[in-house]
């Protein structure tokens, strides 16, 4: 046998490349972990009226100064239901490149993270209970984990018309803002 057509393996496992997709855990809203979103929720209870949903006119975002970055209103559109941001906060929208205002969730990129968005913003939209979940996405080699809380409102207490949510970042900044507003292109 011929050494030249013998190849060591390397010492080490071979890395695989990173695979795009999407993960997204649920959690009970007794147990969100960032301070952001707990404050969020409270303020959110705060302006329920019994069993009612509080409105749009309800909430006040001189009210939460710490949180408007970080926030999206969403109005709901029916048959078929669709999600269109009515704002997109800056943060937001620094962090995925892109200022989502006046757009739908169907213009979000990568596809399997807006059909996420349409799933979970559903859930809020047709069951009239916030939700709360930890979301991890791989696109591009990038890696991102955050949080997103999203609250029902409605003008008439019952039928859910629009959402707000909050979403805090759990990926650490160093990693996080690498190549950040390439993130979703």
């Amino acid at each position: 046998m011929n050494s030249s057509h013998v190849f060591a393996l390397p010492p080490y496992p071979v890395r695989k490349a990173m695979q795009d997709g999407i993960a997204a855990t649920r959690l009970p809203l007794t147990e969100i972990p960032s301070e952001t979103l707990r404050r969020m929720y409270a303020y959110w209870l705060s302006k329920c009226r019994g069993e009612q949903l509080p409105g749009r006119g309800d909430i006040d975002p001189l009210d939460f100064p710490w949180a408007l970055g970080l926030i999206c209103l969403l109005d709901i559109e029916r048959y078929p239901l669709t999600f269109r941001y009515r704002l997109d906060g800056t943060t937001i929208a620094e962090r995925y490149g892109a200022d989502l205002t006046g757009r739908t969730t169907d213009d979000v990129k990568p596809d399997f993270h807006a059909a996420l968005l349409r799933r979970h913003f559903a859930e809020v939209a047709e069951s009239g209970k916030p939700t709360v979940y930890r979301i991890s996405l791989r696109y591009g080699g990038q890696a991102r984990t955050y949080m997103r809380l999203a609250l029902p409102l409605s003008c008439d207490g019952r039928t859910v018309d629009m959402i707000l949510t909050v979403s805090d970042r759990l990926t650490a900044d160093e990693e996080d803002d690498l190549g950040a507003d390439q993130l979703f292109r």
